[in-house]
């Protein structure tokens, strides 16, 4: 063998090349007594994608930092954070960003920990739970809302299922994951029907809320989460479902980072009951059926989560062979059914409407940031933004995608869309009022409003990227500059209907994931009105915010993180409003560009100040790029408030609730 390799040099050489780039711990020996003998393992070396980066931020603790990508609303409130602190030319006043602050005022009491009811309630059996009346009261709210628009429990099945778990002889329910699980959304979801007296969740004394929905119903989502473990071994179907249930109690809670996590504990376990498969033909057509919506469900959850946090998603497509489940009257009417059809629209709809929107959703999304992260990575830079030729060359690739949402709006069934008062087109992005169809189920009214704001969500998040808080001198990008319009083209449209919605009728009174994106456009609003001081959509966007905080103020009335939101959005509004009117003395006598939309763009850095904007042009831009800054987390802390959580219990101290 050593004959062989003299006489082989260059086979000798790749050897001798390959041992020096081994890594020890990669390194086997055959002959631990000849170290001259090694096998190499053959190497795995897979081919990454460009990445644009995102940021860390302390979300619940001090010193647990979390990654969100630059998809996220984090880092679009990381940008405003950036910007406001080099636009005043100050550090942000903390007074007036702490607010109530869910994940940094916890307040645990010691003494509550003694409680029974604090430890698994399936050990002890406590009865300090909900009567059977109020139960079965609260399954009402289940039907009318989140069944319609989460369409994986067959309604005679889990009644059924619930009947069996009373029996004459105990006073208590047995316990059940699953239905554990949908009494605690139902409480959340309808905790705004509770007057605060039954709660107890007023102080008497100050008048405030001290607690809100995203609390209620955490003794029924622990025991669930409790029982679920007894079956990680031998999963079921209702293990699925009560995972998805979960993963919607978490996010109205914003409790971000546990909900990402347990929604892939959920699409494994799918995967260990082989739900991402095609459900043998033998099964009956409503299981089959059944298989496809948990499953499509799933994969829908995982789309918003991952893409709303700015991380990879966690399905891979290429694995999965399950083919989209029918809206068909056999499909909806399965098992006696009761929610129906109505004009030849079924109750299930919506959920297939759904899922195709967030299938074009994907494609686009996919599109849009690999491709900026090929052009971060080719031109070297760190951030997208110090290169406005970077950020336009993006949106002439991006632009084209877009029809393929437009496309999806057109073929969406007529039953199902919300028509405008004026004739206009709907889902149009005119500012025109909606009109609600009162002869309606009210299941079908309700998913009509929630698939359009839906859309406009999914929009905003699309083109808020494209949203700069930076005018380079001398360039002008008309593709980057319309994709800004159109994003908050969008998320004027969704503000103006949730307002017309929240005030008209009670379809959404209650709290759902639709306060999260309503909390997530109305920072990109937010957003646009600080970039764009004089802009033809900024006098709208400024009038969407004051809606915003209307809906806001609405909300707060039952739900104290509601409260914070509108005192967040009052205050950025107050500072934007200050710096329009910078802009607007400044831009007079000042060089401007203006572009072919009528459009003029805001001075290069700093308005109204003592910066002259000539050699603010040659400043460091570094403050573009939130992952290089650490100076703005007071404020991030701030926004938190509304975002992230880290505790059940109480969220606010009481002995701070005099001075908030």
């Amino acid at each position: 063998m050593e004959a062989k390799l003299a006489a082989s040099p260059s086979q000798s050489t790749t050897s001798a090349s390959l041992a020096s780039t081994s890594s020890p711990s990669t390194t086997s020996t055959l002959h631990p007594n000849n170290s001259s003998t090694t096998l190499f393992p053959p190497t795995f070396s897979p081919v990454s994608k460009p990445q644009w980066r995102g940021i860390y931020v302390d979300t619940a603790h001090l010193g647990r930092r979390s990654y969100y990508g630059p998809s996220s609303s984090f880092y679009f409130v990381s940008r405003i954070g950036s910007y406001l602190g080099n636009v005043l030319q100050q550090p942000l006043a903390s007074e007036l960003m702490q607010l109530r602050g869910p994940s940094k005022r916890v307040h645990r009491d010691e003494e509550e920990t003694t409680d029974p009811n604090e430890y698994p309630p399936t050990i002890k059996e406590s009865c300090g739970f909900l009567s059977r009346p109020q139960e079965e009261a609260l399954f009402r709210l289940f039907w009318e809302g989140y069944h319609c628009l989460v369409p994986i429990v067959d309604e005679v099945d889990f009644r059924r299922h619930y009947a069996s778990l009373w029996e004459p002889t105990r006073k208590c329910r047995r316990p059940s994951p699953l239905v554990d699980i949908i009494l605690a959304l139902c409480l959340q979801y309808g905790y705004a029907y509770i007057p605060p007296a039954v709660t107890g969740s007023t102080d008497s004394t100050a008048g405030t809320c001290l607690d809100d929905a995203t609390s209620a119903g955490r003794w029924y989502y622990r025991r669930s989460q409790y029982l679920i473990l007894a079956d990680l071994e031998s999963p079921s179907i209702a293990t699925v479902q009560s995972y998805i249930f979960a993963i919607s109690y978490l996010c109205c809670a914003s409790f971000q980072n546990m909900s990402h996590i347990l929604a892939a504990q959920a699409i494994r376990t799918a995967q260990v009951l082989g739900l991402h498969t095609e459900p043998a033909i033998d099964l009956p057509y409503g299981e089959r059926e059944l298989r496809k919506r948990i499953w499509w469900t799933l994969w829908i959850m995982d789309t918003k989560i991952s893409s709303k946090l700015g991380r990879p998603f966690l399905v891979d497509g290429s694995q999965v062979t399950a083919t989209m489940y029918s809206d068909s009257i056999e499909a909806a009417s399965y098992n006696g059914a009761t929610l129906g059809s109505h004009n030849g629209v079924t109750w299930l709809t919506y959920a297939l409407q759904n899922n195709q929107m967030y299938l074009a959703f994907v494609d686009v999304f996919h599109v849009l940031w690999e491709n900026f992260g090929i052009i971060i990575h080719r031109k070297g830079l760190s951030c997208v933004y110090t290169d406005a030729d970077a950020v336009e060359e993006c949106a002439k690739i991006i632009a084209p995608k877009m029809s393929v949402m437009k496309a999806w709006a057109e073929n969406v069934p007529s039953e199902l869309k919300m028509r405008r008062r004026s004739g206009a087109s709907p889902y149009c992005t005119n500012c025109l009022a909606v009109e609600i169809n009162t002869l309606a189920p009210t299941w079908l009214q309700r998913q009509s409003v929630c698939l359009e704001l839906s859309y406009h969500n999914a929009l905003v998040n699309l083109t808020r990227p494209f949203i700069t808080f930076y005018s380079h001198p001398g360039t002008y990008s008309p593709a980057a500059e319309h994709l800004a319009t159109t994003c908050v083209d969008h998320a004027v449209s969704f503000m103006l209907i949730m307002h017309q919605i929240v005030t008209e009728s009670d379809l959404m009174n209650n709290w759902s994931e639709y306060f999260s994106m309503q909390w997530n456009t109305a920072i990109t609003l937010v957003g646009f009105v600080l970039a764009y001081p004089i802009h033809q959509a900024t006098l709208k966007a400024r009038r969407a915010l004051d809606k915003a905080i209307i809906v806001f103020d609405f909300y707060g009335a039952s739900f104290a993180v509601s409260a914070d939101a509108a005192a967040i959005t009052r205050d950025l509004a107050a500072k934007a409003d200050m710096l329009a009117g910078r802009a607007t003395n400044s831009s007079i006598g000042t060089p401007t560009t203006t572009s072919a939309s009528g459009s003029v763009a805001p001075a290069p850095l700093i308005w109204g100040t003592s910066v002259n904007p000539v050699t603010a042009m040659a400043e460091d831009l570094a403050w573009l790029d939130p992952s290089q800054q650490d100076g703005f987390s007071q404020f991030m802390d701030w926004a938190l408030s509304v975002d992230a959580s880290s505790s059940f219990e109480r969220f606010f101290n009481p002995a701070n609730v005099s001075a908030l």
